[in-house]
């Protein structure tokens, strides 16, 4: 999945995740003038075509997502008011404060199984972490954007709440959302912002 600039009156993808660019992110300086936004939803591989093998690329190098951050920062740093968002992973939220669950393998392990992901897909989650603490070292116009654990096709509600570092829980304690609104989170985002150099999530 690459990146994609907003401009006034309208968006454009302006770059694929390209293996050949630095960080794999095909969205340098040259793409960015007269943007206000650019949206990076970095991924190895294309999930929706392959999804094993995205899972796969992930694990083989989970540095890509710290290095992709580093590359989309570096471009703006000629563009030092156009916004960016990475929409990034939900492993690096607090399940209590002061607690990742990034940080403890067991706890990961266990999210994994639920998930039915395989447990080696923790050195991804952990790439994820790396890349908003890349991000919370700059002094750029960045936003963190971790949907909820829980995410998948389903109806668009419009019905949702957001928060910071912790997940968002509905009534039965878990942390779900529909794609649909979670782009209706980021659109919002785009247009009105709330939580520039934070770290964002949502939920039912």
């Amino acid at each position: 999945m690459g990146a994609f600039g907003a401009r006034p009156g309208g968006v454009r993808q302006c770059g694929d995740a390209d293996a050949d660019a630095p960080g794999g992110v095909g969205c340098g300086a040259a793409a960015l003038p007269g943007l206000d936004v650019l949206i990076s939803g970095f991924q190895p591989g294309n999930a929706a075509r392959d999804f094993e093998d995205a899972v796969r690329r992930s694990i083989a190098d989970p540095t890509v997502y710290a290095t992709a951050a580093r590359t989309l920062l570096k471009a703006l740093e000629s563009h030092p008011h156009t916004r960016l968002i990475v929409i990034g992973g939900a492993g690096s939220l607090e399940i209590e404060p002061g607690v990742v669950r990034a940080d403890h393998e067991e706890l990961i392990h266990a999210s994994l199984d639920e998930l039915g992901l395989p447990r080696e897909y923790a050195a991804a989650v952990r790439g994820h972490r790396d890349a908003l603490d890349v991000l919370r070292a700059s002094n750029r116009l960045w936003t963190y954007f971790s949907p909820a654990e829980l995410i998948g096709p389903g109806e668009r509600t419009g019905r949702f709440r957001l928060g910071g570092d912790q997940p968002v829980l509905d009534a039965d304690g878990l942390s779900r959302i529909s794609a649909e609104d979670a782009a209706v989170a980021l659109v919002d985002e785009v247009e009105l912002p709330r939580f520039v150099q934070r770290r964002f999530t949502i939920g039912y």
